[in-house]
This record gives structure tokens, sequence and C-alpha cells, in this order.
């Protein structure tokens, strides 16, 4: 029988989360049946950066927007910068992207692109190989 080290839990715990969140797999899919449906969803997609957008300060702080081509939709990204880090971008760069999908009229949005914060489960932006969350 092969007894764990001393180690064993960190590593334990940090596979039993990646494989809570669902992996890093887009799932463009997913994202076209909640937009036709109207409907909120977590949602993680790919797709490429098509507008930077100025800053917007919301009630909980500011936050970095820019918009993405997602099989001819264009989602705005609201990634909030109290709670992670602004990610670096150029129109044309491809990004993943996890997070709460809102079906706002006109202007589908993706947020909670950030670690967990109370109730709702964490989300994050991947851009040049990193993560930012």
């Amino acid at each position: 029988m092969v007894t764990p080290g001393p180690n064993w839990k960190p590593l334990f715990l940090a596979v039993v989360m990646l494989a809570a969140c669902g992996g890093t797999e887009a799932d463009n899919a997913a994202f076209d049946r909640a937009l036709g449906v109207a409907r909120p969803a977590e949602v993680t997609v790919q797709g490429k950066v098509t507008a930077l957008l100025p800053d917007g300060n919301g009630t909980d702080g500011p936050h970095q927007r820019f918009r993405i081509d997602v099989d001819s939709h264009q989602v705005e990204i609201d990634h909030n910068l109290t709670l992670a880090g602004r990610v670096p971008l150029a129109v044309g760069d491809t990004v993943l992207v996890h997070g709460q999908f809102e079906p706002d009229p006109g202007r589908p949005v993706i947020h909670y692109t950030h670690h967990a914060t109370g109730n709702h489960p964490g989300g994050w932006i991947e851009a040049g190989g990193k993560a930012y969350d």
C-alpha cells in the first residue's frame, strides 16, 4: 500500500477545485444556446477582441471593458479591476473567458470574470497564455 506524502492535501484540493470549475475548454455552443433563449448562464467562450472600451465605474468599482466576437455575436466583457488584475489586450487578440453571461438586449455581456466572491462561482480571462482572475 502506498501512503501519501505530507503535501498531498494541497495537491488534492487543487485537483478538486479545477474539476469543479468545469475545465478550461471553450463551449461557444452553450453560449449560443443561452443567447438564443435569452437566459443567464455560466459560460466559457473563446473569441477575438474586436474593441477596447473605456473603463466603466460600477457600484462595485472600476471595470475593464472590451468586446469579443463569439460566433459572429459581439459580446461585452466587464472585468472587475477591484477583484482582478487588468488584462493586457489588443484588438485581434484571442481570449478565453469564463464568467456569467447576461442577455442584456442589444448588448450581451459576460461578467464575474474574477475569483469567487460571496454566492457566485469564480471566473477568469485567459490571454497570452496567462490567466487573470
